[in-house]
């Protein structure tokens, strides 16, 4: 069974717009697709949090030159990347915050890019490692219209998850919910149902 990994990146819960339509998304797909979920939230799991000087130089020691301390500080990041690295589908909820993704999810989207796990250096420069897999990417914004010059959302996930490999990627787009928050949420929901997976 493939296994979709979804990641939640609001600091709402029962008032998130983003986690209301990844909800929406995550039925149809596991209705679908018949789809394991597992769940990753960047802002209340306790292993999203960066470390310190410990977990920087880790990163570019090889596992057998670590010591036990560098071991500890880079626990949690090889548990979520290895996890991200392992899914066949990403559920992406992100809503934007001051023209960007919140510092949650970029915390994780550290975390998780690690070299020899989801990339890999070459002569050639970095190529990711995570080819043909899909991503679905639910962007929610209260007042700033995407696809303008201050949508600093769409370029960027779209870079991070090219720079992993994943060129699959399927936008769902709710912008501008305080303008009309109940058309808005169901015009989205609407979208998403009528997505061909």
């Amino acid at each position: 069974m493939k296994t979709l990994l979804r990641i939640d990146s609001s600091p709402r819960k029962s008032t998130s717009i983003s986690r209301q339509l990844a909800d929406v998304l995550q039925s149809k797909l596991e209705a679908e697709v018949s789809y394991t979920t597992k769940n990753r939230d960047t802002y209340y799991d306790q292993l999203i949090h960066l470390g310190n000087e410990d977990s920087v130089t880790a990163y570019f020691t090889p596992e057998n030159e670590q010591t036990a301390t560098q071991k500890e500080a880079i626990k949690a990041s090889n548990i979520l990347a290895t996890e991200f690295a392992e899914a066949d589908t990403y559920l992406f909820a992100v809503p934007m915050y001051n023209f960007s993704v919140s510092a949650g999810l970029k915390t994780y989207i550290d975390l998780i890019s690690r070299a020899g796990i989801s990339f890999q250096y070459t002569e050639n420069g970095p190529q990711g490692l995570l080819k043909n897999k899909k991503a679905y990417v639910i962007i929610t914004t209260g007042g700033t219209k995407l696809g303008t010059e201050v949508d600093h959302v769409t370029g960027y996930m779209t870079t991070f998850l090219n720079f992993l490999g994943i060129t699959d990627i399927e936008f769902i787009n709710s912008d501008l919910i305080m303008t009309n928050a109940e058309e808005i949420l169901e015009g989205a929901k609407t979208k998403i149902q009528n997505l061909s997976l």
